[in-house]
């Protein structure tokens, strides 16, 4: 593993943990509040079984802190400022190009699921996401309209719990929305990454159907 860092457009300094692989990525976006660390184990599973990995810390979570001469903390943002995550998202896929990956997939739990399915609603190259609790609504990051423009070649797995009351029933209706889609749904109320803890074959589940 690599510690990395690379600008946003708008000048906020993300920091990440790289792991080289194959031309074929993975970004991890983690949920909140996390860090780039929570996806430690499956970063590492993920890239013994190939894939190029980067996991990044979020503006204003772990160590993703600056924007020029301003400090950043997620828990003063606002609801914009939480939706400008979009633009990490835009600096981590350009940073994964630049070291030579050819089809990239994105990981995401939480508002950084929702995160993933909005990149990918806007970039048809994207084939497939992983949703981990994704939300309808998270800080203004909403789902449902993302889920509408996906083209029919993309595709998301998504997990959530049964009683996880932040996004009880999202999964369901992305996947009825989502072409191709497939939804994994467990009896617990785990929420984000957390999920790996309670359901670790979900770790293997996940790369099987990145790989097929």
């Amino acid at each position: 593993m690599e510690k990395v860092s690379f600008a946003t457009l708008d000048g906020v300094e993300i920091k990440g943990h790289y792991w080289q692989g194959s031309n074929t990525a993975v970004l991890l976006l983690h949920m909140m509040p996390a860090t780039k660390e929570s996806w430690s184990n499956f970063a590492e599973l993920l890239n013994k079984t190939g894939f190029t990995v980067l996991a990044i810390d979020l503006r204003g979570h772990g160590e993703s802190l600056t924007q020029g001469i301003r400090k950043l903390d997620f828990r003063k943002f606002s609801d914009a400022e939480h939706q400008a995550s979009i633009k990490d998202v835009e600096a981590a896929v350009a940073y994964l190009t630049a070291e030579g990956a050819k089809n990239i997939y994105i990981t995401g739990a939480s508002i950084g699921a929702n995160l993933a399915l909005l990149y990918q609603s806007q970039h048809p190259e994207i084939k497939k996401t992983v949703l981990l609790s994704a939300g309808l609504d998270y800080s203004g990051a909403l789902a449902e309209p993302a889920a509408r423009k996906l083209q029919a070649e993309q595709a998301s797995f998504i997990v959530e719990g049964s009683s996880d009351v932040s996004c009880s029933g999202t999964a369901k209706k992305l996947a009825s929305l989502i072409n191709g889609s497939k939804a994994s749904i467990f009896n617990t109320a785990a929420h984000g990454t957390n999920l790996f803890a309670e359901q670790p074959q979900l770790m293997n589940e996940i790369i099987k159907w990145l790989k097929f």
